[in-house]
């Protein structure tokens, strides 16, 4: 009997997370595909909204600018279709506040008319409004946002305003310091208050990476990139910036590599996991602790071979890396300071969906659960580990576990009672 009610356990799991497979090939496999774009997209406005995925406008084939608004469900894996924007446009920046998108400039034909126009969508009600226009027409510029206000960087001539803020309160646009290198098709991301401008160009990429602070509206030189590169994109995971495939220098060959940029050690690497398609003009956004590629362009400046493909991956490490004295990037301390087994502890664990799950364990139990953890982090081990909920249990079971998948585990605490 005992036998029949862990295998039962063991299947509810499975039956509560209908991901658990592809979970465990994420683990192994590094990017994963995804359910693809119901239509071929570049250069689109790519946000989140939750645990959602928003792509709007954007070049279909042919380099023709769309108004489409599609919306991918992470949990469900599914893409569903929305109010379509007032008009056609691709190359548009954007930028998320609360629960409404606004989307900035852009191009609104096959030719070269850009758009100074700015028009919101409320995820709640599925409606669009247009707002107050930008200051000047925008293509291919860049916007992120901090508390109520949105920061747009474009490329203008060097003379004039290129970067502009939107008070989403008062509805005002102002100027801001331009960033030093007047390029387009560059990425941004936010880390602690300050704004990254990255990679770029003019007529081919760029290596930089610039710091705005916006409370002194000051900018400020960082490392340069790996490669030199433009026409990319970035989403921020756990205070690192990864930036995504894009133009390699002035060439029209896509990359297929993802840098790491950490503005805590101002230092740039690359990680060993490509993406699987080479891409440029793609979306790239950050739910919890997976990264999606959306989209993009695999090959020339034209964009007239826009695709949809859709890749996900997971970051393992999920702790806070800024003491790396007492802190090994995941959440536990170093071996040198493992936890006696003697005594009882409160262990809990705290899922990427932010469900808390809270066990208590003697600490013999719970140094196998951190052992377990390290081993998994490192590479070895099995995906998932068994804990056993003894006075927990609840029902006429002889025993009752529970099966931690490693993917889903957000963060832990270990609270250990006085002897």
């Amino acid at each position: 009997m005992k036998k029949v009610i862990l295998l039962f356990a063991f299947t509810l799991c499975a039956i509560m997370n209908p991901f658990y497979q592809a979970n465990a090939e994420a683990e192994e496999k590094g990017w994963v595909s995804q359910a693809d774009l119901p239509e071929p997209r570049s250069h689109a406005a790519t946000a989140v909204v939750g645990n959602k995925i928003y792509v709007i406008g954007g070049f279909g084939q042919n380099r023709v600018a769309t108004n489409t608004t599609f919306v991918y469900d992470s949990q469900k894996n599914t893409w569903s279709k929305k109010a379509d924007m007032p008009i056609n446009l691709a190359g548009s920046a954007v930028a998320v506040i609360k629960d409404k998108i606004y989307v900035m400039g852009g191009n609104n034909t096959s030719s070269t008319q850009d758009s100074s126009k700015l028009f919101i969508y409320d995820t709640t009600t599925d409606s669009w409004e247009e707002g107050v226009d930008v200051p000047k027409k925008s293509f291919l510029g860049t916007a992120v946002a901090i508390d109520n206000t949105i920061y747009l960087m474009t490329q203008q001539y060097t003379s004039v305003s290129r970067h502009f803020a939107y008070d989403t309160v008062s509805k005002t646009w102002t100027n801001k310091a331009n960033q030093p290198s007047n390029l387009r098709a560059a990425a941004s991301a936010v880390v602690d208050g300050k704004i990254y401008y990255i990679g770029g160009g003019a007529s081919s990429g760029e290596k930089n990476i610039y710091e705005y602070n916006p409370s002194k509206d000051s900018w400020e030189r960082k490392v340069d990139l790996v490669n030199f590169l433009w026409y990319t994109s970035a989403a921020v995971s756990n205070g690192k910036i990864y930036i995504i495939g894009g133009f390699l220098s002035a060439s029209t060959t896509t990359t297929n590599n993802v840098q790491v940029y950490d503005p805590a050690s101002n230092k740039v690497s690359t990680m060993e996991e490509k993406i699987q398609y080479a891409r440029a003009g793609a979306g790239t956004v950050s739910i919890n602790n997976e990264l999606y590629t959306v989209g993009g362009a695999p090959k020339s400046l034209t964009h007239s071979n826009a695709f949809s493909s859709v890749e996900k991956y997971t970051i393992k490490e999920t702790g806070n890396t800024s003491d790396p004295e007492t802190d090994d990037g995941n959440g536990t301390k170093p071996d040198d300071e493992t936890v006696s087994d003697d005594g009882e502890a409160l262990l809990v664990i705290t899922m990427v969906n932010g469900l808390q799950k809270e066990y208590q364990l003697s600490m013999i139990e719970v140094n196998g659960f951190l052992k377990w953890y390290k081993e998994h982090d490192a590479g070895e081990g099995p995906g998932f580990y068994v804990i056993d909920e003894h006075d927990n249990n609840k029902g006429p079971f002889e025993s009752k576990k529970d099966y931690v998948v490693f993917k889903n585990i957000l963060m832990y605490e270990v609270n250990k009672y006085k002897n």
